[in-house]
């Protein structure tokens, strides 16, 4: 029974606790702006399991803007928290408004913009305070909107890089000539169409019952999250991909959804700008132009969200923030490009921007990515793998310094005052000597007029004497009475405002406090691209962080019509390096004739100095793409040579999803490189030795081991009998103690070691007698009479203490436990025991990342090369990779992420990216679809597979 006197302080701490939460859950305007997820990585309703990664922090401090559109303002309307009811939440039907906007029960007045959806998940934050408190948290705060400003660095009119509009230049066809189907081939083609779009469709379902207009759905558990801003990335996303499947209702009422997107707020403070674009963008502008431009809101959402997307652009060098801080305050100040920006975020910006422009008629956009290119085409033969770029690199452009300062003079000399012409040579930028007679600070100097008789500085002007505090003085014994502190106005404090500072005083930050000085302001002195640093090693590859932008150089070249010839050099000057460098076929016991693409590392160097390079042998599900991109470059550009190139590329991503258990390829794994690729025989020795390149070091070391075990033996051994000899002798007659001068018989008893003698003992004793009083056994036979007597004898007293030597016990000896070295195993059983427990296939070596998260790329190029050539053999390999997938990922709401594709039951990791959607289901679609269905000869499809109109 449930005692209240017994938790009444804990009844009282929860009311308490709980007025404390309500009171200051909707009043204090920081507490409420934690709880909108205003705190950097925070996202609303986001599932526990994503991880905020933090991103380069803006160069300067926040300033306020200034300026408002009043186009980007959007009306909210404040929710009030509801009534305390009991602790069980009840269950009712929500609406919801836009994302960053908190669900509404229904009833509750809503403003613009509301609409319904699910009940959302709580913040974990939230979790446990609502499963005790109801929906005493459940109010909101009004969200934060960006707001349009005036441009800090714009590009003057005259300045703006024109689209290019002239007539196409003529490209070679890409798509081969397909001859007609049988009734049979058709019907097994539609039938496996038919497939793949129920596949599209129970995944489309779940995320529409789930995660309506939030980024993902996770299709075990049915809940939702919002990695890319929560702008509903999964339904921009499939929007051309409803189309293209022929799903026209669903893609109206998706287009109708789109609506309700507000892109001028998130719960993440900042916006990645290359999933932005190649996602929300791109899908956006797809689906107009597939959809005949018919949905101008689509056009209209492209343009909202490019209008924030461009004031990332607003740097000193035009190059933009790829993480960019939206809210005002953030947003603002003399924000730089970062020093250390990733490959494939800024050069992965191109053919959305560039489309938006065709779209639209705004030079603006193209303007730019145009810079952009620009500036990899200055950089790219100039890195320490010239023709590629690293996967980090400078893009700032910006020293920070005083804007009008001269420029660096050289290093001078340091002389000595007195010296010919030393006064010229101090106004030079020379120094002098460091005089110990002389203060190490120089004075300031005074402008005013001179007398004649004071010192003066080597520029002809008076010195402003040094204030200096009184001189302190030790005193023994408290403090000085006679020591007072310094007048107030002898110093001045950064930020104080009682006292204007002198010219060569410096605030806290390290620059001019004076009013009147300089302001700080950031110039581009270089605004090409760099190195990040000079030390270190580079990664090159067209794997993760990277990839992209080699993509890019051919499709932007045919989004272009041919008309830009940069592109078409900068991808071919790419290519030979990438075929010199990265590409390498792997070592394989059926001798494949496969090519894999791995990573170079390239070291710095001293100038004149060779870099050392090295070849990781890995292949990444990511670099699957090289293959398409290849094979396209390859008839665009007539290089029939890398068409073979593009179609062993493609077949080693084909033997990688067939070498696993799953029949999946895992993200990434590396393997045995041979030196050519014409001749690369299977060398099982080089390949064991690969796997196990420390044997040999093993058995040496077992071999010491195995001395040091046999040494400590002996060692062991030896004590041993010496201790057993020292047991099994006769013991040794023990001394008989003498205490004051009267020895005991060995026969008497004695005190063990450590120990006095206990009441036994004494009892033992003949001639023990009763304690005297000063704490001492009188010994003899005397009666008191006899010790009162003057004839009696001296009393002789026995003092009770330790052994002066203890009496060692008597305990035979134990042996030392050694334990020998364990036998090692050979160098074979080694490497199949390793082969077995980490279930490598043959020919692998290590396997770096084994899950499968849907990715498209490997669909990608083998859809590529079936236009290409026509060959059906990889439709039959699209087939079997389609099979493999939606075996091991299926869900009840669609298709999962899989933890391990060596297992054959894998587990499901509960995310489905919007790439699944827009990307991996739609290549598989094409790949049964008839050939003139988005057809490469009439489009080009960005990074994320949404198809733009090439020009005609």
């Amino acid at each position: 029974m449930f005692r209240l006197r017994r938790y009444r302080v804990f009844v009282a701490f929860t009311v308490i606790a709980v007025l404390a939460l309500y009171k200051f859950g909707s009043s204090n305007p920081s507490w409420r702006d934690q709880a909108a997820g205003f705190a950097p990585g925070h996202r609303d309703n986001a599932d526990p399991q994503v991880k905020w990664e933090p991103k380069p922090q803006v160069a300067n401090g926040p300033k306020q803007f200034g300026v408002e559109v009043s186009a980007a303002k959007n009306p909210q309307t404040k929710e009030t928290p509801p009534p305390i009811a009991s602790v069980a939440r009840p269950v009712e039907k929500t609406s919801t408004t836009a994302p960053g906007k908190k669900s509404i029960p229904v009833g509750v007045g809503v403003g613009h913009g509301a609409h319904v959806e699910a009940t959302p998940t709580p913040r974990a934050d939230e979790a446990v305070a609502q499963a005790v408190l109801g929906d005493l948290l459940s109010s909101s705060v009004e969200p934060i909107h960006w707001i349009k400003t005036k441009e800090q660095y714009p590009v003057p009119t005259e300045s703006i890089i024109a689209l290019p509009t002239a007539k196409p230049k003529p490209i070679p066809k890409i798509q081969a000539v397909f001859k007609k189907e049988t009734d049979a081939e058709k019907v097994d083609r539609e039938a496996k169409l038919g497939t793949i779009k129920d596949v599209f469709k129970r995944s489309w379902s779940g995320y529409k019952e789930f995660a309506w207009l939030h980024d993902e759905v996770m299709p075990v558990t049915g809940s939702k999250k919002d990695p890319f801003a929560g702008w509903g990335a999964t339904l921009v996303d499939a929007l051309d991909t409803l189309w293209i499947m022929g799903l026209k209702d669903e893609f109206e009422a998706a287009v109708k959804a789109v609506e309700k997107i507000d892109f001028t707020t998130t719960t993440r403070v900042d916006i990645p700008l290359f999933e932005t674009t190649i996602r929300y963008l791109g899908g956006f502008l797809a689906a107009y132009d597939m959809a005949g431009k018919t949905h101008e809101i689509l056009l209209t959402k492209a343009k909202e969200l490019a209008e924030i997307l461009m004031a990332a652009f607003d740097t000193p060098n035009r190059m933009p923030q790829t993480y960019y801080y939206w809210q005002p305050g953030l947003s603002s100040g003399s924000p730089l490009a970062s020093n250390r920006v990733v490959l494939a975020e800024i050069g992965s910006l191109a053919m959305e921007f560039t489309y938006l422009a065709q779209l639209t008629g705004e030079d603006r956009f193209y303007d730019a990515i145009a810079r952009i290119t620009d500036n990899l085409e200055g950089y790219q033969n100039h890195t320490r793998l010239p023709g590629m770029w690293p996967t980090y690199f400078d893009a700032s452009g910006c020293l920070p310094h005083n804007y009008n300062t001269a420029p660096n003079k050289p290093l001078q000399k340091p002389i000595t005052a007195g010296d010919p012409g030393w006064e010229e040579a101090l106004k030079n930028g020379a120094y002098l000597k460091a005089d110990p007679s002389q203060p190490l600070v120089m004075p300031a100097e005074d402008d005013s007029a001179t007398t004649g008789d004071e010192e003066l500085s080597p520029s002809g002007k008076k010195y402003i004497p040094l204030e200096k505090p009184p001189p302190l003085e030790i005193v023994p014994n408290g403090p000085n009475p006679s020591w007072k502190p310094p007048p107030e106005e002898a110093f001045i404090w950064p930020g104080d405002t009682k006292a204007a500072p002198k010219k060569r005083q410096l605030d806290a930050a390290g620059f001019p406090s004076d009013p009147e000085a300089t302001p700080f302001k950031p110039t581009c002195d270089n605004p090409g691209f760099g190195p990040s640093s000079s030390g270190g090693r580079e990664e090159f590859t067209l794997g993760g962080m990277s990839d992209s932008t080699y993509e890019y150089l051919p499709k932007q070249y045919l989004l272009l019509g041919g008309q830009v010839e940069k592109y078409r050099t900068m991808y071919e000057v790419s290519a030979e390096v990438m075929k010199k460098h990265l590409i390498f076929r792997p070592m394989l016991p059926n001798e494949d004739d496969i090519l894999f693409s791995g990573k170079r590392y390239v070291s710095g160097a001293e100038p004149g100095e060779t870099p050392a390079t090295e070849l990781e042998p890995e292949y990444a599900h990511l670099t699957c793409f090289a293959g398409g991109m290849f094979g396209m470059s390859a008839k665009i550009f007539d290089r029939p040579k890398d068409l073979e190139i593009a179609a062993k590329l493609t077949e080693g991503c084909v033997w990688s999803y067939n070498m696993t258990a799953t029949g999946i390829m895992p993200e990434a794994f590396e393997g045995v490189a041979c030196g050519s690729q014409k001749d690369c025989p299977w060398n099982q020795t080089l390949y064991y030795e690969t796997l196990d390149p420390a044997h040999e070091n093993r058995a040496s070391q077992y071999e010491q081991a195995m001395i040091n075990y046999e040494i400590r033996v002996k060692s062991a051994s030896l004590w041993y009998e010496s201790a057993m000899q020292a047991y099994t002798e006769s013991p040794t007659p023990t001394p008989v103690p003498v205490k004051a001068g009267i020895a005991l018989s060995a026969a008497e008893p004695t005190a063990a070691a450590g120990s006095v003698l206990d009441k036994r003992q004494l009892t033992d004793l003949e001639y023990a007698a009763p304690p005297s009083q000063n704490g001492s056994l009188n010994v003899g036979r005397e009666s008191a009479e006899d010790a009162d007597s003057a004839d009696s004898p001296t009393k002789v007293q026995l003092q009770v203490e330790e052994a002066e030597e203890p009496i060692p016990t008597r305990v035979m000896p134990t042996f030392p436990a050694i334990y020998s070295p364990s036998v090692p195993l050979s160098h074979e059983d080694y490497v199949n025991t390793r082969l077995e427990e980490e279930r490598l296939p043959l020919g692998v070596t290590r396997i770096k990342a084994r899950e499968y998260i849907l990715r498209p790329e490997a669909i990608e190029s083998v859809w590529y090369m079936y236009r290409i050539t026509g060959d059906p053999s990889w439709r039959a390999a699209g087939w079997r990779m389609f099979e493999a997938i939606d075996k091991h990922t299926k869900t009840a709401h669609g298709n999962s992420a899989i933890d391990d594709v060596t297992k054959t039951s894998p587990n499901l990791n509960d995310s489905m990216e919007s790439f699944w959607l827009a990307e991996t289901l739609k290549y598989f679609y094409l790949l049964f679809s008839e050939p003139g269905v988005v057809s490469l000869d009439e489009w080009v499809l960005n990074t994320e597979a949404h198809p733009f109109r090439r020009p005609a």
